[in-house]
């Protein structure tokens, strides 16, 4: 994908050499040198104050993210697709009242141009990077950082940026609502009780509608309560043919007879979780008799703005999602604490202010 260079002012926009979190190798993190990124035509610089550390890149650093087994992502890898950060600098051709203004971003990068972008579905371009996550584009995990100004939101006051990066994770859920058509007073049912499953248990409670979550993990099923669940079960306790609307959140290959199960009649399944291999055991005999409906959904790239309102108007609740924050030299505690199962609150996020510091036990 490429974009021409326009010039900016050499005074606003910084050059020379930035540090920058990368994983060199699966298993292996280091702290290293790279060049701050050029002006190009549509971006904006930021300087990044906080990345939070997901599911995505745990599987990325481990070397088991199906990008990576797939060829897509090649070390080293930048990692970074949740960011808060300052603008401080624009491209000319670019709002210069952006300058100085706290944003959060979102990863995708679409071509725009190939039959699946031009129906609208620039989340699922075929040949889309995603920052820090798929292809070459690197993450936010650096002093500085580059993103095209189309895929930035302006963070209301108020909001903590620790806090504001969640909106990157929301999007995916008021996606997955949003497909779902759901409707106040609908009985939802979350699968899963990490960051996504707990943001959707806050939207769908939020909009009025009776939620349950189903889980394993007891500080998870506590979290999701205190999230505003209904009921917190166990897959074994979970009331069959009982739930408008499934939201399937973690990922797991032994959830795939439940989500028919739990479904009544008519109900519409949400694929949010990504299995890190094909799932056996559907029961596709229970999609034709119950007329149940199934969808995958990936991303949100239109919801950025509107995450960031339902944070501030605390319908979202990052602190009942975000464990601790991190100096950047504590990235393997971080990423160490992320992949630990038992954790009630499943975020954790790196102070990017003294990255260039020796990384602790990388």
């Amino acid at each position: 994908m490429s974009i021409a260079e326009a010039p900016a002012d050499s005074a606003s926009w910084p050059t020379g050499e930035m540090p920058a979190l990368v994983f060199t190798a699966p298993g292996e993190l280091a702290v290293t040198r790279v060049d701050v990124p050029a002006p190009q035509a549509g971006r904006i610089l930021a300087e990044v104050s906080h990345v939070g550390i997901c599911g995505t890149d745990v599987h990325l650093l481990s070397g088991h993210s199906a990008y990576v087994v797939g060829g897509m992502t090649q070390y080293p890898i930048r990692f970074g697709h949740e960011w808060t950060g300052r603008v401080v600098a624009v491209a000319d051709d670019v709002d210069p009242g952006l300058v100085g203004q706290v944003v959060v971003g979102e990863p995708f990068l679409s071509c725009g141009q190939c039959r699946v972008c031009r129906a609208g579905h620039y989340n699922l371009c075929l040949n889309r990077f995603e920052m820090g996550v798929r292809g070459e584009v690197p993450g936010a995990a650096a002093k500085y950082f580059s993103p095209p100004a189309t895929n930035v939101a302006v963070v209301p006051q108020g909001i903590a940026p620790e806090q504001a990066l969640l909106a990157e994770p929301s999007v995916t859920v008021l996606h997955a609502y949003e497909i779902a058509q759901v409707q106040p007073g609908e009985r939802v049912v979350v699968i899963g009780t990490g960051a996504i499953g707990l943001i959707a248990v806050q939207v769908g409670v939020a909009m009025g509608c009776r939620v349950d979550v189903v889980g394993i993990d007891d500080a998870g099923l506590r979290a999701a309560e205190e999230s505003g669940a209904s009921r917190a079960l166990r897959p074994e306790d979970a009331p069959h043919d009982a739930y408008d609307v499934v939201i399937e959140a973690s990922g797991a290959g032994a959830i795939a007879p439940l989500i028919t199960a739990l479904c009544d009649v008519g109900g519409r399944i949400m694929a949010v979780g990504i299995p890190g291999k094909p799932v056996d055991g559907v029961d596709i005999a229970a999609f034709v008799s119950k007329g149940l409906r199934l969808e995958g959904v990936l991303g949100g790239v239109h919801l950025l703005p509107r995450a960031l309102q339902l944070i501030a108007q605390r319908a979202i609740r990052p602190e009942l999602l975000l464990e601790e924050v991190l100096p950047a030299a504590a990235v393997a505690e971080a990423f160490e604490r992320c992949a630990a199962p038992g954790r009630g609150k499943p975020k954790v996020v790196l102070d990017l202010s003294t990255l260039g510091e020796p990384v602790a036990g990388a």
